[in-house]
């Protein structure tokens, strides 16, 4: 199942970058400090608003918000270009730093935007770095609970609809893998999610059509675009029984 990529008018984006053959580009502190120096040197100049941010050994995750799309690949595409410059130097290596240009996946929903800055926070907790998401020093994770820096009243304001009670809100948002990292997702994970939320069994979706379209539309909220063949596959049944048992319904 791919994310879909889109880049078009007044967005907030998911972006990750990650070290070419997985390498460990930001291995050293001094490495995530950099990348993060040139982050705060350039999002002013490109318009772009730093929404959250989670710097690992090996990929980076920024959310990002922009009035103009193209700001936002101009913006990425600077620090990446900068930062190759920079490792390439240091290490006394050419070539290729980064994998790829950068992944990107569009926030559609309100939802979507508040799981995405959870998952960001998390990725040192899942990665078992540290215990909590306060104690990692290179996300925006205690930016918002000091609300300094990139955390500003706008940001609060527009995400969180409210400046006041905007740190529960932040504690309390529920966690969900997003998978961002991979070309192709493991979507068992987010169908357990679904059914624990929805209190289905998985035994009632299979037979249920409401339930599957449901389950669809919970992808869809989410940012994932898929085929019948796929969601066929997570459900465990043939394509043809799938397309039975919407057809019917």
């Amino acid at each position: 199942m791919r994310k879909a990529r889109n880049l078009i008018g007044n967005l907030i984006t998911h972006n990750m970058v990650q070290g070419i053959n997985r390498e460990y580009i930001f291995e050293k502190n001094e490495e995530k400090q950099k990348y993060l120096y040139l982050m705060k040197k350039y999002n002013k100049e490109y318009k772009v608003s730093i929404i959250a941010y989670c710097i690992m050994d090996n990929h980076a995750h920024l959310l990002l918000h922009s009035n103009d799309s193209k700001n936002l690949s101009l913006f990425m595409k600077e620090i990446n270009t900068r930062y190759a410059l920079y490792y390439n130097k240091k290490k006394e290596r050419i070539g290729y730093v980064f994998r790829n240009r950068f992944e990107s996946k569009v926030m559609g929903t309100e939802l979507q935007t508040l799981r995405c800055i959870k998952y960001i926070h998390m990725n040192p907790v899942k990665a078992h770095i540290v215990e909590t998401e306060d104690k990692y020093q290179f996300s925006s994770y205690n930016y918002y609970i000091n609300q300094n820096q990139f955390i500003n009243s706008k940001i609060l304001n527009s995400i969180f609809n409210s400046k006041k009670d905007y740190l529960d809100k932040l504690i309390n948002i529920q966690y969900m893998d997003l998978n961002l990292e991979k070309e192709e997702g493991d979507f068992s994970e987010i169908l357990k999610q679904f059914l624990e939320e929805s209190q289905f069994k998985f035994e009632n979706i299979r037979e249920n059509p409401i339930i599957i379209k449901k389950f669809m539309a919970y992808l869809i909220s989410n940012g994932y675009s898929f085929t019948k063949t796929e969601l066929a596959q997570v459900l465990k049944m043939s394509r043809v029984s799938l397309y039975r048992r919407l057809k019917n319904e």
